[in-house]
C-alpha cells in the first residue's frame, strides 16, 4: 500500500499525521506526506517520503500575521492562503506518487486536492483525518466556534441556518473558486458549501481523539472511527526535566506574538510564588530579565515535560490539550481562534480545567485550578467524579490503557479501506 498524507499546518496539525506515517512505514506500507518546509527534518527522521509544499518564507508570513489568530479573521485567513497556495501543489504530489489500485489517501482537513481527487477518481480511497471535533457540525451538541457570550447553540434549526450563514456570507467567498477551477479540470460538477459535508470523505473519516471527549460525534456519520490521541510528539531532543514541578505557559508553536501574556505570567509567577516555565519558538517572545524562578525554554517534548509540572496555561490547540490529559495537571486555557475555543469548553466540561477569559485574572485562576477547588457548569469540584475517584487519574488512566497508540488504530482502518476497496467496497 502507498499512503500520501497530507499536513499544511502547524507542529500540532504535523506530529499526528507523522506518527501514523511512521506506524504505516513500520507496516511495510510505502509513505508520502506534503508539509511545511519547517517540518520536513521532522518527517525525515520519522523515514517518511517528503514532499514540502509550503516553503518556510510562506508558512512565516501567514503564521507570523496577526490577524491569524482573531476569531473569524483567523479562520478564514488561513482558508485563503492554504486554498490558493496549496491546492495546485497537493494536486501535483498526488498525481506524481498515485499508483491506481495500491494508493489510500490520508488527508489534513485543509486538503481539499484530497478530496477533490476523490471525487474524480472514486477507486481511490480518501481518510479524512479530524485531529479535533470542531470539524464536525453536531447540531444537537454543536462545537463552541468563538469566546462570544452571545454565541447561540440551540435550537437545531437555528443552527442549521447559522450554518449557512456562515458558508454562504463568509467561507464559500473565501474558498469556493479554486475549489471549482479545479473541479472543473477534472470534469466534475460545481459545488456549494464545501464545508457542510462535502469535505468529509465518504470513505472514512479518523477521528484521531476518544470518543469520550466529544460524545456528539459518536453516531455524526457511519464511516467515522474514534482512534483516540496521538500523543506521540515525534521529538527526541534530549533535555532534563524540572525537578522543581513549574506551571508551563506557552501559546503554541506557531505563535508569533505572545510576549504580553508572557510577561502576565511572569507577574503571576511572582504573586503566587511558584516556578514559572515559558515556551516558545521564538525566542523575541521571551521578556528580558526574568527572575530566577522563571525558566524561558524552545520547543520541548510534552510527553516527557508535563508529568514533571504542576499545571499548564495554554492557547488550547488539541496537541497541548491531550497531552495535559494524559499528564493528568490541570489546565487554563486561553483560546485565540480556530479549535481553541471547543477544547477549552470540553476541558471546563470534563472538570480538568478552566477557560481564561482575561489575562489579568491570570494570577487568581491559577490559583483556584492549583488549589482543586473550581466549580464547573455541571457542578462537579475540578479533578472529581461523582463517584469520588479523581477524574484527571480517570483521564489520564483512560489515554494510557491505549489511546497513545492511536496511530496504530488508524493505521489498521487504512489498511482495512484499502483491501474493501480492492474488493469493489469503498465502506469498511
Amino acid at each position: 500500500m502507498r499512503a500520501i498524507l497530507s499536513a499544511p499546518g502547524s507542529r500540532g496539525d504535523v506530529n499526528p499525521m507523522i506518527a501514523i506515517g511512521r506506524r504505516l512505514r513500520a507496516a511495510g506500507h510505502d509513505v508520502v506526506i506534503s508539509l511545511a518546509e519547517p517540518y520536513a527534518d521532522v518527517a525525515v527522521d520519522a523515514g517518511l517520503e517528503v514532499e514540502v509544499v509550503i516553503e518556510n518564507e510562506q508558512f512565516t508570513e501567514a503564521l507570523g500575521n496577526p490577524h491569524v489568530w482573531k476569531t473569524v479573521r483567523g479562520p478564514l485567513q488561513v482558508f485563503r492562503t492554504v486554498v490558493s497556495e496549496f491546492l495546485e501543489r497537493q494536486r501535483d504530489v498526488i498525481e506524481r506518487y498515485h499508483v491506481p489500485g495500491q494508493t489510500v489517501l490520508v488527508s489534513h482537513p485543509l486538503d481539499l486536492a484530497s478530496r477533490i481527487f476523490r471525487d474524480a477518481h472514486p477507486e481511490t480511497p480518501l481518510a479524512s483525518v479530524h485531529l479535533q471535533p470542531v470539524i464536525l457540525r453536531t447540531l444537537d451538541a454543536p462545537p463552541k466556534l468563538s469566546g462570544w457570550w452571545f454565541e447561540m447553540s440551540r435550537p437545531v434549526w437555528l443552527m442549521r441556518t447559522i450554518y449557512w450563514l456562515i458558508d454562504t456570507v463568509a467561507v464559500d467567498p473565501a474558498i469556493l473558486g479554486p475549489i471549482n477551477r479545479m473541479r472543473t479540470d477534472y470534469g466534475l460538477e460545481r459545488i456549494k458549501r464545501p464545508l457542510n459535508q462535502w469535505w468529509h470523505s465518504p470513505d472514512l473519516i479518523l477521528a484521531m481523539y476518544p470518543d469520550w471527549f466529544a460524545p456528539a460525534t459518536k453516531t455524526f456519520l457511519p464511516q467515522l472511527k474514534h482512534c483516540g490521541f496521538p500523543l506521540q510528539d515525534n521529538s527526541s531532543e534530549d533535555f532534563v526535566v524540572p525537578q522543581n514541578r513549574p506551571i508551563v505557559f506557552t501559546s503554541g508553536t506557531a505563535h508569533h506574538h505572545c510576549r504580553a501574556f508572557f510577561e502576565a505570567a511572569v507577574k503571576a509567577c511572582i504573586e503566587l510564588n511558584r516556578p514559572g516555565l515559558l515556551l516558545s519558538t521564538f525566542p523575541e517572545n521571551f521578556p528580558a530579565g526574568l527572575p530566577d524562578s522563571v525558566q524561558a525554554m524552545p520547543y520541548r517534548s510534552f510527553t516527557r515535560l508535563l508529568p514533571h509540572c504542576a499545571a499548564i496555561v495554554h492557547h488550547g490547540g488539541i496537541g497541548t490539550t491531550s497531552q495535559a490529559l494524559a499528564a493528568g495537571i490541570p489546565q487554563l486555557i486561553r483560546p485565540m481562534a480556530f479549535d481553541q475555543f471547543d477544547n477549552a469548553s470540553r476541558i471546563e466540561k470534563l472538570g480538568c480545567g478552566r477557560w481564561l477569559r482575561n489575562d489579568r485574572y491570570l494570577a487568581h485562576e491559577l490559583r483556584k485550578i492549583l488549589e482543586k477547588s473550581v466549580e464547573t457548569s455541571s457542578g462537579h469540584q475540578m479533578g472529581f467524579r461523582d463517584d469520588g475517584k479523581s477524574l484527571l487519574d480517570h483521564q489520564k488512566s483512560s489515554l494510557k490503557q491505549g489511546d497513545d497508540d492511536a496511530a496504530s488504530h488508524a493505521v489498521g482502518f487504512l489498511e482495512n479501506l484499502l483491501a474493501c476497496c480492492n474488493q469493489g467496497d469503498s465502506k469498511i
